[in-house]
C-alpha cells in the first residue's frame, strides 16, 4: 500500500511545503535522522538521464541500507522512500552545501 503526506523544509531563504508519498508497507520510523546528506542515487536517473538528486538518511536500525527524498510523481515511484516532485527536490538538494557531507539533520513525523 502507498501512502500520502506532508514536507516541509527551511534552510534560509529556501522553504518547500509539498505533498510527499511513501510505501506503507516499508515504513520510516518516525524520529530524527543525523548525518544525513544531499548525494545522488546510485542506480537511478533524473529527468536530464543524469544520476537522480536525493537526500540520503542513514537508517542503521533497520536492515535498510538508508532511505532517500528523492524525485517522483506518485506513491508508485516509492519503494521505500519519500518521495516528492523533482523541482522540489532540487530546491532543497540545491540549498545543502557541501554535498555528501553528513551535514543534514531530517525529522520524520508521523509516517
Amino acid at each position: 500500500m502507498k501512502g500520502t503526506g506532508a514536507l516541509t523544509y527551511k534552510n534560509g531563504n529556501v522553504s518547500v511545503n509539498t505533498q510527499c508519498w511513501f510505501e506503507l508497507a516499508k515504513p520510516i520510523a518516525a524520529k530524527t535522522y543525523i548525518g544525513c546528506s544531499a548525494t545522488h542515487m546510485l542506480t537511478k536517473k533524473n529527468s536530464f538521464g543524469k544520476k537522480r538528486e536525493g537526500i540520503y538518511l542513514p537508517d542503521k536500525q533497520t536492515n535498510r541500507r538508508g532511505i532517500f527524498i528523492h524525485m517522483g510523481n506518485n506513491a508508485a515511484w516509492s519503494d521505500g522512500c519519500i518521495v516528492i516532485k523533482e523541482q522540489e527536490v532540487l530546491k532543497i538538494w540545491n540549498s545543502i552545501h557541501p554535498k555528501d557531507a553528513s551535514n543534514v539533520t531530517v525529522t520524520v513525523k508521523n509516517i
